[in-house]
């Protein structure tokens, strides 16, 4: 932010003999007698031919703002920089060609500018975010008409747009726990479609903000440009996710395939999904009446996820945990079957075939969560433990598969995890 320095003449020149009353506001200036020059300009204004002049307004400025900038004096006027910007207006508004003002490049505004800017940020910085908002919005009113007259100071401008400060004022605000008053601000970057990482948090706000009230047609508005904006991130699905009642399982996969046919792209939902089913069909109290079609249900988002990212480990790992759990059910069945005759023994051979097939089918998946998992120079905890569990199941694949060596050989690297 470029700070405007204000270097005053202590002496005020001009070709034109002003009035005496003027003269003698000119002299309490020169001499930064504040408090008499607010007495005298204040005085001066009263006359009705007075105020109609540029002169007054414009020493009104200079000395309501230099009162803002006093420790000793500011207490006269509770915010003399807002009143010195209304001075200075009133002056342009009557002095069309602002002479005085050209002369010295508009400095005086942006000096006000530059006063409530650094106050904004002080006040922000000592968690008064409160006073932090009403000054940012200060800075952005005077921002706003600098701007509108087209003022520049030693070449510099303020853009048509502030990114920043429309973001401090919006971040005040919400700070200050002014949520109706940070979405304006919010709103205003939004409707710009700012991007960039730092700007993320200003369209999950919005979608947040308007969750939180219910008005679901502008939660879909800024879904949509967030999505549009940032679309890697997980927040979009996770906010529509919510609208479902976990505990109502049937809605809740109904949410979810509704949200991986409108994130296509997305692994991560489609691993989600396959998380919850495999957790209902495999850990509930009671097998589910559905369990068969859940099992195929679980495989088949699963095998989504990973054609969208074949080295997902984790989606790797609990396809290969599915896989296993249907070689253990294969296994019930064969225990139940008790006879030996050549019925029985056919469909024990089948169901062994069954269980070497799925077997093959796991290895795989689990060698893949293993190869990415090893191949990394140092793990952390929860990866040991997937590196663990993967083992595992390898082991357990090949014992079905009647491999010993293999067997072994993986057994070996267990106990050396």
């Amino acid at each position: 932010m470029q700070k405007f320095f204000l270097a005053l003449l202590m002496t005020v020149t001009g070709n034109i003999l002003l009035a005496q009353t003027v003269d003698e506001i000119k002299e309490l200036i020169n001499k930064q007698q504040w408090d008499k020059a607010k007495t005298a300009v204040d005085a001066f204004l009263t006359k009705e031919k007075n105020a109609a002049k540029w002169d007054g307004w414009w020493y009104k400025g200079v000395i309501y703002n230099e009162i803002a900038k006093s420790e000793q004096f500011k207490s006269l006027v509770p915010d003399g920089r807002m009143e010195a910007f209304n001075a200075f207006k009133k002056y342009y508004e009557i002095d069309t060609k602002a002479i005085q003002a050209t002369l010295e490049q508009h400095v005086r505004l942006f000096d006000i500018y530059g006063g409530y800017f650094d106050k904004a940020a002080s006040d922000f910085n000592a968690k008064k975010y409160a006073e932090s908002h009403v000054n940012f919005k200060n800075a952005y009113t005077i921002e706003q008409y600098i701007a509108s007259k087209g003022f520049e100071y030693n070449n510099f401008k303020f853009p048509e747009f502030d990114t920043s400060l429309i973001q401090n004022i919006a971040l005040s605000a919400y700070m200050s726990k002014n949520e109706d008053e940070a979405v304006i601000y919010y709103n205003k970057l939004a409707e710009k479609k700012i991007v960039g990482k730092e700007y993320l948090e200003v369209y999950q706000f919005m979608v947040e903000y308007y969750n939180k009230k219910k008005d679901m047609a502008n939660r879909e508005k800024y879904l949509l440009l967030g999505r549009e904006l940032f679309p890697d991130n997980e927040f979009w699905y996770q906010t529509e996710l919510a609208d479902a009642d976990e505990k109502d399982k049937k809605a809740l996969f109904a949410k979810y395939a509704e949200l991986t046919q409108k994130y296509k792209s997305k692994p991560a939902i489609l691993y989600n999904y396959a998380v919850e089913l495999f957790n209902y069909t495999y850990t509930s109290d009671a097998k589910p009446a559905d369990y068969k079609e859940l099992q195929k249900k679980i495989e088949d988002v699963l095998r989504q996820a990973l054609a969208l990212d074949k080295n997902y480990i984790e989606a790797n790992i609990i396809m290969a945990r599915h896989l296993y759990n249907l070689t253990y059910d294969t296994q019930d069945e064969m225990k139940l079957v008790k006879g030996n005759t050549p019925a029985d023994q056919k469909k024990k051979a089948d169901l062994k075939a069954l269980m070497v097939a799925k077997s093959d089918q796991l290895i795989p998946y689990a060698m893949a969560a293993y190869n990415i998992l090893t191949g990394k120079a140092t793990l952390k905890g929860s990866e040991r433990g997937n590196l663990k569990m993967v083992t595992d199941l390898l082991i357990s694949a090949y014992e079905v598969k009647g491999d010993k060596e293999k067997v072994e050989f993986y057994k070996k690297k267990l106990d050396s995890f």
